[in-house]
C-alpha cells in the first residue's frame, strides 16, 4: 500500500496550475458554448448517451476542471459526480452548478474519493489522466468505481509515431519549449501561453480552416483540430499544453495494457477515428 501511494503521488504543483487555469477559463455565462458543444460531441462520438436512463443512471467526471463536460452530461443522468482536486476549480463549479440538483461537486482526487465502488454507469476522464504520475493506477482507480457492464470514456494524449517526419520534429521541439515554460512562474506562463496562442495557434488554426473550406486535407497540419474553435479555447489549450510540467503520451497498445490490468473487457474497446487522439470507450467486465 505504501508503494502504491508513492507511485501515484498527486503532483500538487500540477493541481495548482490547473486550478488557476480553470479559474481564468471558467466558461461561465455561456462563453464559447457552441464550440464546447461541438468538442463534447467529438469526445462522446464513440458512445450513445441516449442509452442511459436519465431517471436512474449515474455518471462521474474525473478531473472535472471547470465542469464544462459535467454540464453537458447532466441532462442524460439522474446524478453526475464532478470530481476535482483543485480548490479553485471546485469554487468555479460550485457557482456553475448551484442550481443544478443533479450535479454533486466533490473536492476529491481519483485515488481517494467518496464515490461508491461498482456504482457508476458511466465514468469519463477527458484530458486528465496523462497529467497524473501513475496513469495505470489511475485507470484502475476509476475502473473500481464503474459497475459491471458500465462504460469508461477517456481521452489520453497520443504518441505521434504515425505522423510524418517533419511533424514529429516539430513535436520534439515543442516538447523542449514546454519543458522550459512549464517551470516558469505562473503569471509568466500565462503571458507566454497567450502569446503562443496568438502567434502560433491562431495562424495555423485559421490556415487549416481556409484549407478545410477549400476541400483540402488538413490532417498533417499541426493544430488543425483547432480550425473552427474561438480564440479563448486556443488560449486555454496553449496554457494547458505549455504550462503543464507533467505530460505523458500513449499509443493503442499502451492503452490496451492499462485497460486489461483494470479489468475492462477489451472486446468492447473502441477507439474514435476522429481527433482528438486517443479518445476511446470500453466496458467493464
Amino acid at each position: 500500500m505504501k508503494n502504491r501511494k508513492k507511485s501515484l503521488n498527486i503532483d500538487h504543483g500540477v493541481v495548482d496550475h490547473f486550478g488557476r487555469e480553470w479559474a481564468k477559463y471558467n466558461y461561465l455565462n455561456g462563453i464559447a458554448s457552441e464550440a464546447l458543444d461541438k468538442q463534447f460531441m467529438a469526445y462522446t462520438s464513440p458512445i450513445d448517451l441516449e442509452e442511459f436512463d436519465s431517471e436512474s443512471s449515474v455518471a462521474a467526471d474525473f478531473g472535472a476542471g471547470s465542469g464544462r463536460w459535467t454540464e453537458r452530461l447532466s441532462p442524460y443522468f439522474q446524478k453526475v459526480y464532478a470530481l476535482e482536486p483543485s480548490a479553485a476549480a471546485v469554487q468555479v463549479m460550485n457557482e456553475k452548478f448551484s442550481q443544478d440538483s443533479k450535479v454533486r461537486v466533490l473536492h476529491e482526487d481519483i485515488e481517494k474519493n467518496s464515490i461508491s465502488e461498482n456504482s457508476l454507469d458511466l465514468a469519463i476522464s477527458l484530458g486528465v489522466l496523462h497529467h497524473i504520475p501513475n496513469t495505470s493506477q489511475a485507470v484502475i482507480d476509476v475502473g473500481n468505481k464503474i459497475k459491471s457492464g458500465g462504460t469508461f470514456l477517456c481521452y489520453l494524449y497520443y504518441k505521434v509515431e504515425d505522423k510524418p517526419l517533419y511533424y514529429r520534429a516539430v513535436f520534439r521541439i515543442v516538447n523542449v519549449v514546454r519543458h522550459s515554460i512549464s517551470r516558469l512562474p505562473h503569471t509568466l506562463r500565462m503571458f507566454i501561453a497567450k502569446l503562443i496562442a496568438f502567434s502560433v495557434y491562431l495562424p495555423l488554426a485559421r490556415f487549416s480552416r481556409f484549407r478545410l473550406k477549400s476541400g483540402k486535407d488538413i490532417s498533417n497540419i499541426p493544430l488543425h483540430h483547432y480550425a473552427e474553435m474561438p480564440f479563448i479555447m486556443l488560449e486555454n489549450d496553449a496554457l494547458d499544453r505549455f504550462g503543464t510540467r507533467l505530460e505523458k503520451r500513449f499509443n493503442k497498445e499502451d492503452i490496451k495494457k492499462m485497460l486489461e490490468a483494470a479489468n475492462f473487457d477489451l472486446n468492447t474497446l473502441q477507439f474514435s477515428e476522429a481527433e482528438p487522439f486517443w479518445t476511446f470507450t470500453v466496458r467493464k467486465k
